[in-house]
Protein backbone atom coordinates (compact mmCIF):
# COMPACT_ATOMS: atom_id res chain seq x y z
CA UNK A 1 0.00 0.00 0.00
CA UNK A 2 2.97 2.07 0.96
CA UNK A 3 4.47 1.67 -2.39
CA UNK A 4 1.39 2.28 -4.08
CA UNK A 5 0.69 5.65 -2.62
CA UNK A 6 4.62 6.68 -3.01
CA UNK A 7 4.37 5.67 -7.02
CA UNK A 8 0.82 7.98 -7.20
CA UNK A 9 2.63 10.56 -5.07
CA UNK A 10 5.48 10.88 -7.81
CA UNK A 11 3.53 10.58 -10.66
CA UNK A 12 0.98 12.89 -10.02
CA UNK A 13 3.09 15.27 -7.75
CA UNK A 14 6.69 15.36 -9.33
CA UNK A 15 5.94 14.54 -12.73
CA UNK A 16 3.10 16.68 -12.87
CA UNK A 17 4.37 19.83 -11.60
CA UNK A 18 7.68 19.58 -13.31
CA UNK A 19 7.18 18.15 -16.50
CA UNK A 20 6.17 20.62 -18.77
CA UNK A 21 8.91 22.99 -17.33
CA UNK A 22 11.37 20.52 -17.99
CA UNK A 23 9.95 20.31 -21.30
CA UNK A 24 10.24 23.50 -22.33
CA UNK A 25 14.04 23.68 -21.35
CA UNK A 26 14.61 20.27 -23.18
CA UNK A 27 13.08 21.54 -25.98
CA UNK A 28 15.16 24.98 -26.31
CA UNK A 29 18.48 23.40 -25.39
CA UNK A 30 17.87 20.99 -28.47
CA UNK A 31 16.47 23.11 -30.62
CA UNK A 32 13.28 21.05 -30.82
CA UNK A 33 14.89 17.36 -30.38
CA UNK A 34 13.58 15.73 -27.52
CA UNK A 35 11.30 15.43 -25.69
CA UNK A 36 10.09 13.97 -29.12
CA UNK A 37 6.65 14.73 -30.38
CA UNK A 38 3.04 13.28 -28.83
CA UNK A 39 2.82 9.28 -28.88
CA UNK A 40 6.38 9.06 -28.87
CA UNK A 41 8.37 6.93 -25.82
CA UNK A 42 10.49 8.83 -23.95
CA UNK A 43 11.33 9.58 -20.60
CA UNK A 44 9.42 11.57 -18.66
CA UNK A 45 10.90 11.50 -15.32
CA UNK A 46 14.14 12.78 -17.04
CA UNK A 47 12.38 15.61 -18.27
CA UNK A 48 10.69 16.18 -14.38
CA UNK A 49 13.79 16.29 -13.23
CA UNK A 50 15.08 18.63 -15.47
CA UNK A 51 12.14 21.21 -14.78
CA UNK A 52 13.15 20.71 -10.93
CA UNK A 53 16.53 21.20 -11.36
CA UNK A 54 15.91 24.53 -13.47
CA UNK A 55 13.63 25.84 -10.90
CA UNK A 56 16.32 24.91 -8.23
CA UNK A 57 19.07 26.97 -10.36
CA UNK A 58 16.93 29.92 -10.58
CA UNK A 59 15.49 30.34 -7.31
CA UNK A 60 19.44 30.16 -6.38
CA UNK A 61 20.34 32.57 -9.17
CA UNK A 62 17.06 35.00 -7.65
CA UNK A 63 18.34 34.91 -4.04
CA UNK A 64 21.78 35.00 -4.90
Amino acid sequence: MVEFLGDFVFQIVFIGIFYWPGWVVLRTLTAGRYPPSKGTKHNKEFVAVCGLVTLIATIAFIYS
